[in-house]
């Protein structure tokens, strides 16, 4: 292959990556005064989603554990 072919695909690949990520979000002034000066205004909750990444990154906890939260026997003890 080229250097050309290479550099090709490469700068294909950054612009695909790109077009992937996420819109930018930038609040104009008045939204901001609008979101601040009401307290009593509900709050919008933040959406959670799934990935492949949380997945990833749950910690899992033993059995133990959870018997312990739950307020079960203790394995070892009083």
């Amino acid at each position: 292959m080229t250097v050309f072919t290479v550099l090709t695909m490469v700068g294909a690949l950054l612009f695909g990556i790109y077009l992937g990520l996420p819109e930018r979000y930038q609040p104009d002034v008045d939204e901001i005064d609008d979101a601040l000066s009401d307290p009593l205004r509900e709050r919008k909750k933040a959406r959670r989603h799934m990935t492949f990444l949380g997945l990833l990154q749950r910690t899992q906890s033993s059995g133990s554990q959870r018997r312990m939260q739950r307020g079960g026997r203790r394995p070892f003890g009083s």
